[in-house]
This record gives structure tokens, C-alpha cells and sequence, in this order.
């Protein structure tokens, strides 16, 4: 059901309805489908789309009749008078010009809720992504961090040996030890910064901090469509804009009921009286609101403002939102030239580090050029994993933008 349920509320991400194996390293989109089944504001926001529906159901009554009761008690007469009544009953047929817009206000409000509480569903699913890439290239550095203070734990443990049976010399020491230092360093500032998102990917899933999941690598793309395609894409597809549109539509159907508002307001109605010498009437009656001072000129100038308002709010976000796929276009352009360069020098610095470190076992080298080499090396793996990094970080960040998955795009 809750499957079924969330198929529905987010058509922009394609989602299979079988469970979920945690006992299997978990993909993109199972990230995706558990932060929206699981995360608690998402499960109050969408209780919005209740009061949405209720303010619908509300907008199609029509308004109850009114019937007014008096009485007059004669007290004097010498039991010769009759007790005076009066019975009205009205009805407000003002309600019925007025009623078609105030449904469409509140179907176009409904509209828009179920728009906006989608896209916050979007952008949850986005950001749950976007920290399981961080995740899994933040626990790729840590390992290649790691890696290296055990190599040099173990150079730094054999020199000490070596130190203290006075076969190395105090020099020496001391460079192998500020070696170990800073690869261990490394490895634990890495490793906080591990735990810290994973401690946040586990909060958007709504999953107990105790939760113990693992990540399939990321599925990155090779082309990467223009950035015009993707804006052109964005204003259709965008469930922000189209809560916004169907915001705007509902303000204008406030507005032409607040304007229906400035003239006479009718009620029509049926009178039985009685006197008191008992003489009965009955007879309808009519009654108009005369607009001389209101004329709901107020409620139409703050109509009319608001209406404006919505107009620039979108304009901004329409604006806001081919900026950013700009910028995250160019800045896709220049990750992947950055990762090439480095994919390509990577290997081999760590294949001149391994020499080096032969040739320093021979007595070939300098201790300090080997260091030198081999810290080079290390800088240069984390900073291809941090870029691999940003890269996917970056992919999700622009599906996010254009309000749609990446394997819908029309590349070019």
C-alpha cells in the first residue's frame, strides 16, 4: 500500500513496488523510495492534501436558510389581545453567482497543494540521493586514507625498533613519524566526516541512528545535455512552478469573487405575522446590502496584490531555477575535465611512489623524496575521489533542478 501510495504522490521518480532487500547493498532509488515512505515531515505534509480536499467539499455547499422568531406579549387589555408573532425564513441567493468561483479558488488550491506537497516528496527523494553519493565517495576516501596510516603505522612502528637499537638515525625517525601522523590524522578527519553523513542520510530516510545500511555505487552518466534543453524541460516538468501556476489560478478566482463582492447582495424570503387583534399575514420579502461605503473595495485591492505577488514569486523562481541549470551545467563541464586529468596521472604517481619505495628499501633514493612522491600520490587519490564526488553530487543536484529524472532527458 505504501508502495502503492507513493507511486502516486511522485510520478517524476519511476519506482518498482517490490520491497526493498537491506540486506543488499541499496541503489539510488531505493534511497529515494525510503526517504519518501519513511521520513516524518513528509508524512505530515501530507496531510495537507486532506484539508485541501475538505476546503473543496466545503467551497460546493450551499448556504443554510435562516429563520428568525419573535413574539410581542400584550400586557394590558383586559384579555381582549391576542400575542403577536412574527416568523421569517431567508435564503442568501447571492451565494449561487458567487459559488462557482469560490469552488474553482478551492479545486485550484487543492491543485496547488498536491503540487507543492509532490515537489517537497522531490526534493526529499533528490536529497536523499545526493547525501548516499556523498556517503559512498566520503567511506571511498576514508579506505584510501586508512590505507595509507596503515602503511605508514607499520614504516613508523619498524623504525621505532630500528630507533631504538640505533641503526636509524633521529632524522629519519622524526620524518616517518610526521608521515604516520598525518596519515592518521587524514584517516580519522575523513572518518568523522563519514559518520556525520551517514547520521544524516539516516535522518532523512526516518530510519533509527542505530540503522546499519550499504550503498551500490552511483550510476553517473556520460553526455550531459544542453543547458537549454534542460530549461525548456524544467518549465514543464518543475512540480514547484506548476503549484505556483495553480496558486496564481486560484487568487484570480478570488479576485473575480472578491469583485462580484462590490455589488448588492441579495436575499429573498417568505414572512407569516400576526398582530395583536390576531390579524394574520404572510407575504415574501427582499432584501439588499447596499455597497455605498465598503463595496468590498478592501478585500479587492489586497485580491488584486496578492494576485501580483504570486505573479513575481514565480517569476523569480522561473528565473532562479534557469540560473541554477546553467551553472550546474558549466560546473558538470568542468568536474569531468578536471576527473579526466587526474584518472590519467593517478596511476601513475602511485606507480612512481611503488618504485620509489623499492628503490628506497635499496637504498637508492632519499627518504624525503620518497615521502614527498608518496604524500603527492595520496593528495592526489583524494582529490579524485573528492571530485568524483562533487561530479555525482552535482548530477543529482541538477535532476533536482530540472524537476525530473535524468533517464527522461532527450540528450543531444
Amino acid at each position: 500500500t505504501l508502495h502503492r501510495e507513493l507511486a502516486q504522490a511522485l510520478p517524476q521518480l519511476p519506482l518498482r513496488t517490490e520491497g526493498i532487500d537491506f540486506a543488499k547493498p541499496l541503489s539510488g532509488e531505493a534511497v529515494a523510495q525510503i526517504a519518501v515512505l519513511l521520513n516524518p515531515d513528509l508524512r505530515a505534509l501530507r496531510k495537507d492534501n486532506g484539508v485541501a480536499e475538505a476546503q473543496v467539499f466545503q467551497a460546493g455547499l450551499l448556504p443554510d436558510p435562516q429563520i428568525s422568531l419573535a413574539a410581542d406579549f400584550p400586557s394590558n387589555g383586559n384579555g381582549q389581545l391576542f400575542t403577536a408573532y412574527n416568523i421569517g425564513l431567508n435564503w442568501s441567493i447571492g451565494s449561487l453567482f458567487t459559488r462557482p468561483l469560490e469552488r474553482r479558488a478551492a479545486e485550484d488550491n487543492a491543485r496547488s497543494v498536491r503540487y507543492h506537497v509532490a515537489w517537497q516528496e522531490w526534493l526529499v527523494a533528490g536529497q536523499a540521493r545526493l547525501q548516499a553519493r556523498s556517503l559512498y565517495y566520503l567511506e571511498k576516501q576514508e579506505g584510501i586514507a586508512q590505507d595509507a596510516a596503515r602503511l605508514t603505522g607499520r614504516v613508523w612502528e619498524q623504525s621505532r625498533e630500528e630507533l631504538a637499537r640505533g641503526d636509524l638515525d633521529l632524522a629519519t625517525a622524526a620524518l616517518r613519524r610526521v608521515a604516520y601522523v598525518d596519515s592518521k590524522d587524514r584517516a580519522l578527519a575523513l572518518a568523522r566526516q563519514v559518520t556525520k553523513a551517514r547520521e544524516q542520510l539516516l535522518q532523512t530516510l526516518g530510519l533509527p541512528p542505530d540503522a546499519r545500511i550499504a550503498l551500490a555505487p552511483p550510476q553517473l552518466h556520460e553526455a550531459i545535455p544542453s543547458a537549454a534543453v534542460l530549461d525548456s524541460l524544467a518549465q514543464k516538468q518543475r512540480l514547484d512552478l506548476a503549484a505556483l501556476r495553480a496558486g496564481y489560478a486560484a487568487q484570480d478566482a478570488r479576485l473575480r469573487r472578491a469583485i462580484l463582492g462590490q455589488y448588492p447582495g441579495l436575499s429573498i424570503g417568505l414572512t407569516r405575522a400576526a398582530d395583536t387583534s390576531n390579524v394574520q399575514t404572510w407575504g415574501p420579502n427582499v432584501s439588499l446590502s447596499l455597497p455605498l461605503f465598503n463595496a468590498n473595495r478592501g478585500v479587492i485591492a489586497e485580491a488584486e496584490a496578492t494576485r501580483a505577488k504570486l505573479h513575481a514569486e514565480y517569476s523569480a523562481r522561473l528565473f532562479q531555477t534557469r540560473a541554477d541549470i546553467h551553472a550546474l551545467v558549466a560546473d558538470l563541464h568542468r568536474l569531468r575535465r578536471e576527473i579526466a586529468l587526474l584518472r590519467e596521472q593517478v596511476p601513475a604517481l602511485q606507480a612512481e611512489a611503488q618504485r620509489l619505495g623499492a628503490a628506497l628499501n635499496e637504498g637508492n633514493v632519499t627518504l624525503l623524496d620518497y615521502e614527498t612522491l608518496r604524500s603527492q600520490a595520496l593528495s592526489k587519490s583524494l582529490q579524485l575521489a573528492s571530485l568524483e564526488q562533487s561530479f555525482a553530487e552535482q548530477e543529482v543536484a541538477l535532476e533536482l533542478a530540472v524537476g525530473s529524472p535524468w533517464s527522461t532527458w532527450k540528450t543531444p
